[in-house]
């Protein structure tokens, strides 16, 4: 049997991969743990001290596109309507749950007054992230990923080759993460209709152009562009 049925345009996962792929991520994170708490009481040498610290930031990378991933689908599944019963379920899954008890929690929503008003009410109440960070990875999902419009349809990325550029393995997702927030800030400076679309996808074009051939220094160049598109 495929592990995934295709439905219209959208490749839709089985029940059972979802599962595999959320036990992944809790196994992930006690395996963390525990390499973390031998590492720090152990004789490591220069080299393999070295090879941790790369180890470690490699993972910081991939962690940003997954916790923007998952502001993504906060949103789009509309998770803040779930009743108390769902989250207490959520909860008592702990650190090491099974595929089976995984598959279990679907969870239910309500349709009248919610606990949490929105995707980032949830964020900030529920998981305690602070407010000006959901806020920051909901818009990240907007540019990188695609949002979701008042019919509750789903929307383009803002910024379709920066987020291209976010899934590369070979570019720093969170430096794609800080250009596409610095391009979202000027938004209102553009202007509206063609006009504005084109001096978008300018801005757009420089910026991953940047991040391609000089990310070192692309932060400093995309400000500067940034700062000339508010002058026009």
């Amino acid at each position: 049997m495929p592990a995934a049925w295709r439905f219209g345009r959208m490749l839709v996962p089985m029940s059972t991969d979802i599962a595999q792929a959320l036990k992944d991520l809790a196994n992930a994170k006690a395996l963390l743990a525990s390499a973390t708490r031998r590492l720090a009481h152990s004789g490591l040498t220069a080299g393999q001290a070295a090879y941790f610290a790369l180890l470690t930031e490699d993972m910081a990378q991939e962690l940003t596109r997954t916790q923007v991933h998952a502001a993504a689908a906060l949103r789009t599944t509309g998770a803040h309507k779930l009743d108390q019963k769902s989250f207490q379920a959520i909860t008592d899954l702990g650190p090491d749950p099974t595929i089976e008890e995984i598959e279990a929690v679907k969870g239910s929503t309500i349709t009248g007054r919610t606990h949490f008003k929105d995707a980032k009410g949830l964020m900030t109440g529920w998981l305690d992230i602070p407010r000006s960070t959901a806020t920051a990875r909901l818009v990240q999902a907007d540019c990188l990923l695609g949002g979701v419009d008042e019919a509750g349809e789903p929307t383009e990325p803002w910024l379709p080759e920066l987020a291209a550029q976010f899934e590369d393995p070979s570019i720093d997702p969170r430096l794609v993460a800080s250009v596409a927030m610095k391009l979202h800030s000027v938004r209102k400076d553009l202007g509206e209709g063609k006009a504005a679309e084109a001096k978008k996808q300018q801005l757009q074009a420089e910026s991953a152009a940047f991040l391609r051939s000089e990310p070192k220094s692309a932060r400093k160049h995309i400000n500067d562009l940034v700062a000339r598109s508010r002058d026009r």
